[in-house]
C-alpha cells in the first residue's frame, strides 16, 4: 500500500487520496467544536506514541511477530505524513501572510508599498526558485525566451544579491541593539561580573587588528610559553574552553525544556484560545 505507484495506479492512488482528503475535511467542517477538540488530542497523543514506542521498544525481540519491531517499517510512511500535514502548515502560512498583505494594499494603509514588495519577492522566489531547479540549462523557457542559464543567473541575483545581503543587514542592526541592550544592563557589581568583563574585552580584542596588533611582539612559537599570552590565542582559549562550558549548560537546559514542551503538547496539557471553553454571552 505504501510502496511506490506508476502509470494508472498512481493517478487512481493520488485521485482516491484527493477525494479522502475532500470527505475528511468536510466531516470535520461540520463537527462541533469539542469534537474538533478530541480529535486534536488523541491524533497528537498517538503520533507521539508511535515514535516513542518505535524509539524505545527493541529492534528484535522473540515476542515480536517475525522477531522484529512491527513500528519500524512504518516510519517512513509517517515521515511522509508528517511532512504533508508541514505542507499543509507552510501554505496556511502563506495564505494567512497573503490576507494580511492583501489587505493592506487595498486598504492602503500606512506602509503598504512594503506589502507590494512582499508579494513580488514571494512571487519571483517561488517561480525562479523552482524554475531554475527543473528547467534544464540547454532548455528554452516557454512563452519568455529565457534559456536555463539566464533563469539560473535571475536566480543567483535574487537570492545571493537581494536575499542574503538583506538578511545579513538585519543581524547586523540586531547587533548593535543587543550590544547596547548589554551594556545598558551589564553592572560591575561582584567579583564574578568583573571576570566576565574582562573576559568579553579579552576575546572582541582577538577578533580584531588592534588587539593582535598589541600583542604582536610576543612569541609566535607553540613552545614558548609566552605564545599563549598573545590576544588571539588567548581569546581562542576564552572562546573555545571557558565559554564552551557555558554554551553545553544552556543548550542542557533548552534541551530539558524542549522536552518538557514536548511532553505538554504530546499530553494535550498545552493551553491555548483553542483549547479554553469559551463561555456563552447572556
Amino acid at each position: 500500500m505504501f510502496g511506490p505507484k506508476h502509470g494508472a495506479e498512481l493517478w487512481v492512488y493520488i485521485g482516491a487520496t484527493a477525494a479522502a482528503f475532500v470527505a475528511v475535511f468536510a466531516v470535520l467542517h461540520w463537527l462541533p467544536v469539542r469534537f474538533k477538540r478530541w480529535l486534536v488530542v488523541v491524533c497528537a497523543f498517538l503520533g507521539g506514541l508511535f515514535y516513542s514506542l518505535e524509539y524505545y521498544l527493541p529492534a528484535k525481540h522473540r515476542w515480536f511477530p517475525g522477531g522484529e519491531n512491527p513500528l519500524s517499517p512504518l516510519v517512513i510512511p509517517m515521515g511522509n505524513a508528517v511532512a504533508v500535514v508541514s505542507g499543509f502548515a507552510l501554505a496556511l502560512g502563506l495564505i494567512n501572510l497573503g490576507l494580511v498583505h492583501g489587505r493592506n494594499i487595498a486598504r492602503a494603509r500606512p506602509g503598504w508599498y512594503n506589502s507590494v514588495a512582499f508579494f513580488v519577492a514571494l512571487i519571483s522566489m517561488i517561480v525562479f526558485g523552482l524554475w531554475q531547479s527543473y528547467v534544464p540549462d540547454a532548455a528554452r523557457a516557454a512563452g519568455l525566451g529565457l534559456s536555463g542559464r539566464q533563469v539560473h543567473r535571475v536566480y543567483d541575483v535574487l537570492f545571493n544579491g537581494l536575499f542574503q545581503p538583506l538578511g545579513a543587514t538585519l543581524f547586523s542592526v540586531l547587533a548593535f541593539y543587543i550590544a547596547s541592550a548589554a551594556f545598558r544592563a551589564f553592572r560591575i557589581r561582584t567579583a564574578e561580573a568583573a571576570f566576565m568583563m574582562v573576559s568579553a574585552f579579552i576575546v572582541m580584542l582577538g577578533q580584531v587588528p588592534v588587539g593582535q596588533w598589541l600583542t604582536q611582539g610576543l612569541p609566535t612559537s607553540v613552545g614558548n610559553p609566552l605564545h599563549y599570552l598573545r590576544v588571539e590565542n588567548a581569546a581562542n582559549w576564552l572562546y573555545s574552553t571557558w565559554s564552551m562550558a557555558g554554551v553545553r549548560a544552556v543548550d542542557f537546559g533548552i534541551a530539558v525544556g524542549a522536552l518538557a514542551m514536548a511532553l505538554r503538547v504530546w499530553l494535550s496539557l498545552e493551553r491555548g484560545s483553542f483549547f479554553e471553553v469559551r463561555e456563552s454571552k447572556k
